[in-house]
Order: C-alpha cells, then structure tokens, then sequence
C-alpha cells in the first residue's frame, strides 16, 4: 500500500548475494522445452564480501517454426570494509536479452562496471556515490559511455515522536546517441499517536528516461545518414498518502484507512524527424493520468468469530495527446490529435469484500464470503463507443463438519453474477449477464494405513446476450458440468505405497434462453483420468512407477438431438518421478512417456519431462 524499501537500480545492497545456492529445472511439455538456472553464492570476512548471482532462463517452442527465447542476469560484487563507517567496492552487471521472432527489439544486453563507496555517518543514514563505464547493445547498435550517480538511504530515524525513512536515487547513463536516466526519492513519516493508534504518510516522485531504437524509414535515413531512430521514453511519477490504522494486539476491533493521490505522465520524442514529409506518425504523443484512491478495512475477532469488512473506491482519469510540430498542417495534426483523444478515458472503480468464519462449536465450522465490484467506464470523445457499466458479485458459503479425528467432511456453495452493459448503440449487442452456479460435497479420511480425499460437484454456467437476435454472432449459451476428484494413498507395508489420483469431468455445452430456462444441447465432453502408482518412502528418497491415462471425448449432437462421437484423444503410457533429499542437495524428477492415439486411429508418442536440481552451497 505504500513505499517501503526501494533498491537501487545497480543493487549495491548485497543482501541478495548471501544465500548461497544453485538450482536448475529443465521442462519438456508437449512441444515446449524450459530451462531455467539459478546461482547465488558469497564469501562474508570480516573485511572483505564477494558475492556473485546468476539467472538464466532458456524456452524453445517447436511447433513448425522453432522460437527460441533467451535471458540472462549476472552481477559481481566485491566490498571492502576500510571502517565501521566507510567502505569500498567494485560492482559488475551483466544483461543479456535475446528472441529470434521478428519483433522491435529481439536482441539486448548490457554490461555495466562501477567503483561505488558506502558511507555510513550514522547507523541509520547510507550514502552511495558510484561511476563507471557502460556498454548497452541493442538490435545490433552499440553504444558506450559513462554511468554515474549516487544513492542514499534513511531508515527509521527517529526526530521527536516521529519516524522517518527516505530513499534518494540519481543515475545517468551518457551512452551517445542515446541517453538513459533515473531519478527518484521517497519519504515516509510515521507518527504513534499512541500505543494502539499510528498515522503514515508517506510520497514518492520519480523520473526515468529510455532511449530506444527502431527501424526508420528509407527517406529519414538518408536525410540524417542513419541506420535507426531512436525514441525517447520519458516517465513521471508522483503520489502522496496517509494511512492510519490502530494496532491488532489490543483490541478485538482492527481498522485500516488510507487516502492516496497519484500523477503520471509519459512523454514520448522521436529524434529524427522528416519535417519535409510529414504524415501522422510523425507526431509525438504523450499520456497524462491522475488517480485518487480511497480504502478501509475493518476486523472484529472473538472466541468464536472472525469477520473482516474491505472497501475500495478510486477515480482514474486518463488523457492522450498529440504534440505539434511548428512545421505541420494544421489539418494533419488535427487528424492525429483526434485519434489520440479517442483514447481519453475515465473510469471509477468500487469493490467492497466481506470474510467470515464462525466456530458453532469444537467440530463444527462455517464461513462465508461476499465479493461485489462495481465498474465506470466512460469516454469523452464522440467516436469512441466503450463506454460501459460493469457489475460482479461472488458469494460463497462453506460448512466444515469435523466427526472425528479421521474424518473430515464439507459442503461448499458458491455462485457470481456478472452483468456488462455498453451504453452506446454501437457495442450495446455485447451486452450480457453471467451466471454461475457451484456446489461441491466430499471428505478426507486419516487411518494409520489409508489415507483418501474425494470431491464432488456440479455447476452450471449460464451466459445470456440482452441483443442476440442484432448479432448472429452473439449467442447466448450454458455450460454444465459434472466432476468427481479422488486422491488416495494406501500403506502396503513398511516404506512401500500404492497411491492412486483420478478424477472424472463429464460437460455439456448448449445454446440457451432465460425467459424460458430451456437449453439445446450442442456439444459433450467426457474427460478421463487415472493415475496408479507405487511409491517408496524412506528418508528423505521418494521413488514411483505407475501408469498414466488420460482420455478426452467430444460428442455432437444431430438433428434429433442424438450424440455422436465427433473427436477422441486417447493417451496412455509409463509415468515415474523420484525426490532424492540429502543435507544440502535435492534432486527431483518427473516424467511420463505417451502412446497417443485419436478418433482416426493416428498413432504418435511424445514425451514429457521436468528435472530439476536444488544444491544449498
């Protein structure tokens, strides 16, 4: 809700660098491969702390076309500690982003090397003035410069009754022709009116700038013997809030009030610009955006009730606009200009959420939840047609009945309405209410040998169009389901289990009335899953075998209202996983190998895979 501790961009606080651990997963699912490579480690001396860190994230998705997508973050660092109150470092920073698909920007990185200094007048007051050297690569463009700043940090420094933190960041990256930059500084006073009673207010303002490349026209490239333009991003940011809450340990009654005003704008400047030519897409833009929020909380907890009462309420007003150029028809830039006011908006926004929980009594329990939102959309310009009203409500109401220290048994009901109303004519046939419909049954039983969990429910789904006879294309239409979930582990002997997972989802699918509550059925889902599997347990090793089943059915409906069957998706083949946990190192697997076959009788296999591996250096 309200500022805490900012990090530095260049992340000089080391506190990330001292959990000292390497883990890897890979992940083959269907068509899609996952590697993902985490390494942190550090040495902390009394004088001296190194620390290193590395993330790297790889996807491959070969459906056809091959796509593969790459990340990478390292960063170094290296502290002396000369005093108490004055130490010395090196930082190095690494960024590596890269993506084969025909994007604007699908290759990047950046090295970044700086001498820092932390000095420390006080306990509570940390001053960091740093500079180095930057290299920043994008779309095949280098560019090299200084980078330079300072930071500085004020935690809880008491001045009379009050407690203040701060946060004051600068940093400029002169990496010709481009240029990035980073402003931004926080302030937070907290006031303990009394014990039980405490007032926060707290502001932020930031800056930032990226400069970005793209690809530029054939006349702008020669006109200023270019390869790429560059756009600037410019981003500002202010808010200021007050909150107030009392404290939770010495009252059964708990509230929470905050009030926040927030400014945004950004401003956005292309450097090269064919004033000789210009269209449209010659103009800049800019988007200005205030926003005002209001939220409460209330809590009551006794012996045997616990209810909570959150409302939120906030106002957005949204603005877009073109900016001139001295040398553009006036005609032109009205064009653009009303195309950007097309985006203008404002919205108001309303949700209030109730929690309950009631203890009848040792074995008996019931709670109950209610969620309402409320939504305003409008836009003032003549030519755009989204203006709309919104309305949810979700509400759920459970029962818990404990009979004994081996079972366990409940009942849960919950619903939603949903209800979109466009006020214009133009989108008005979207308009529609959702209806949905839960109830859900089933137990959980605990014995020395057996251990079983099973679900049952139903729900319906019914979405209505208020216009649907205007559109074809808008048709109203329920959606039933039936599901039965099971999850059951039997001790055979000593470490060894038979464990079984399954669940059944039968669905139907249908055009439907309201008025008359009457369905036509258009489509059947009959979905199948087993899992059998024998585990061993000793320690800390888990080792399985089994076999997985999946089957997916999808039926038709004729004329007479007759099923037929229109697709069928059968898998079947050998699963396992293992968990091997040792002192500082966990190893995990898991894997199935499938025998597919369809309605045509069209055979393939495919395999699945996720290994991963956890070392606590």
């Amino acid at each position: 809700m309200f500022s805490q501790t900012i990090n530095d961009s260049l992340n000089f606080n080391y506190t990330k660098y001292q959990t000292n651990i390497f883990t890897t997963a890979f992940e083959k699912r269907l068509n899609t491969y996952n590697l993902h490579s985490l390494l942190t480690y550090s040495v902390n001396k009394e004088k001296y702390f190194l620390g290193f860190d590395e993330n790297y994230y790889s996807s491959l998705v070969n459906t056809g076309t091959k796509n593969i997508r790459d990340e990478q973050s390292l960063s170094l660092i290296g502290e002396y500690k000369y005093s108490p109150v004055l130490q010395f470092g090196v930082l190095s920073q690494n960024n590596i982003y890269s993506n084969d698909r025909k994007i604007a920007i699908n290759e990047a990185s950046s090295i970044h090397s700086t001498i820092f200094t932390k000095y420390s007048p006080i306990d509570q007051l940390n001053i960091i003035p740093y500079g180095g050297f930057s290299i920043n690569r994008q779309v095949n463009e280098d560019d090299r410069g200084a980078l330079y700043g300072a930071n500085l940090k004020l935690d809880r420094y008491n001045i009379s009754e009050f407690q203040v933190s701060s946060v004051l960041n600068f940093q400029n990256e002169d990496i010709a022709p481009r240029r990035n930059t980073n402003r931004f500084g926080s302030i937070q006073i907290k006031n303990n009116f009394d014990l039980d009673l405490t007032n926060l207010i707290s502001a932020d303002y930031s800056n930032s700038r990226k400069d970005f490349y793209f690809e530029s026209d054939s006349l702008t490239s020669s006109l200023f013997d270019i390869s790429k333009n560059i756009q600037s991003r410019v981003e500002d940011r202010y808010y200021i809030q007050e909150r107030i809450f009392n404290s939770r340990y010495n009252s059964d009654l708990y509230f929470d009030l905050s009030g926040r005003v927030s400014l945004r704008s950004i401003d956005r400047n292309t450097k090269f610009k064919n004033l000789s030519n210009i269209d449209q897409s010659t103009f800049d833009s800019k988007i200005e955006e205030f926003r005002l929020e209001f939220s409460g909380i209330t809590e009551y907890r006794s012996e045997s009730f616990f209810g909570r009462i959150k409302i939120d309420y906030s106002e957005r007003d949204e603005k877009h606009n073109a900016k001139n150029i001295e040398e553009a028809n006036q005609i032109i830039y009205d064009q653009r200009a009303e195309l950007e006011n097309r985006k203008n908006n404002n919205s108001e926004y309303t949700t209030v959420a109730m929690l309950g929980n009631y203890s009848i009594s040792n074995k008996d329990n019931l709670m109950f939840s209610l969620f309402h939102r409320k939504l305003i959309y409008n836009t003032p310009s003549k030519d755009n047609f989204d203006d709309r009203d919104e309305l949810l409500s979700i509400f759920r109401l459970s029962y818990l009945r404990t009979f004994n220290h081996l079972f366990n048994f409940f009942v849960n009901l919950e619903g939603s309405f949903n209800h979109i109303v466009y006020v214009f004519a133009e989108r008005s046939s979207n308009n529609n209410i959702r209806r949905v419909l839960k109830l859900s049954s089933g137990g959980e039983f605990t014995g020395a040998k057996l251990y079983s969990k099973n679900t049952f429910e139903v729900s319906a789904n019914y979405t209505s169009y208020d216009f649907e006879d205007i559109n074809p294309n808008a048709r109203s239409f329920s959606f039933r389901q039936f599901s039965a979930k099971d999850s059951t582990s039997l001790n055979l002997f000593n470490n060894v289990f038979l464990d079984f997972s399954g669940y059944v989802k039968l669905s139907e699918q249908g055009d439907f009335v309201w008025d008359n509550f009457s369905n036509n059925p258009e489509r059947y889902l009959a979905e199948f899953y087993l899992e059998p599997m024998l585990k061993i347990r000793s320690g800390g090793v888990r080792l399985g075998a089994g076999l997985r089943v999946f089957s997916l059915q999808t039926f038709r409906y004729n004329q007479n209202n007759e099923k037929f069957l229109s697709n069928r998706y059968n898998s079947i083949g050998p699963i396992t996983n293992f968990l091997i946990r040792l002192p500082n190192v966990d190893v995990s697997l898991q894997g199935w190998y499938e025998f597919i076959s369809n309605e045509e009788n069209v055979k393939r296999e495919l395999a699945n895979l996720s290994l991963s591996v956890y070392w606590r250096i």
